[in-house]
């Protein structure tokens, strides 16, 4: 693929950390197309099981997709799954979007997840879960990361585009809630 996929910016990140909302600003911005991995997979009928809290999904088939649909570039690809679906040499940049677990934790209770769920999720968070995982499929020549904690989206976005024109310094691995929470809340909250 290498080259033949120029122009395609992913954004991936816990639940909720704003991968849609922030995607959908910077495509617009550029005057991209957006793609959403999650709506990708349940159209293609790639998704395998849905157990109400989560979706299984074939990556084989959601790759399939995806290459048809980023072909001739100019593609934002908004989702978690994007380290498992695109690799190094397939795109150009990858914003890794953060947020903090206290905030976190509002957002998930706000959108009902179970308490099984958000556990797992900010506990992902805390360990770097998606940061790690794009670092091992994209290396860290095309990532950054973005703490959307207390920002707006557009300001977010806006910094994405600024990052990938080489226009702004990128910041990578210099996030760490776990420095940033007791050892009580860790273990108490998140890790047991």
């Amino acid at each position: 693929m290498g080259n033949q996929l120029l122009n395609i910016i992913g954004i991936t990140g816990s639940p909720a950390t704003g991968k849609k909302s922030i995607g959908k600003i910077v495509a617009d911005n550029l005057k991209y197309k957006f793609l959403d991995l999650n709506k990708i997979a349940l159209e293609s009928g790639g998704v395998l099981s849905d157990d109400g809290e989560d979706l299984e999904v074939d990556p084989d088939l959601l790759r399939k997709q995806v290459l048809r649909k980023i072909k001739g570039g100019k593609v934002v690809l908004v989702g978690h799954l994007l380290p498992f679906i695109l690799s190094e040499g397939e795109i150009e940049f990858v914003a890794v979007l953060r947020c903090s677990p206290k905030e976190l934790n509002a957002r998930y209770s706000k959108r009902g997840y179970s308490e099984k769920k958000i556990k797992d999720n900010i506990s992902s968070e805390i360990l770097d879960i998606c940061f790690t995982e794009a670092l091992n499929s994209f290396g860290p020549a095309i990532i950054a990361e973005f703490d959307t904690t207390e920002r707006q989206p557009n300001d977010v976005a806006e910094d994405i585009a600024l990052v990938w024109r080489g226009n702004m310094k990128r910041s990578l691995g210099k996030i760490n809630w776990i420095s940033q929470m007791s050892k009580e809340d860790l273990i108490e909250k998140y890790l047991d």
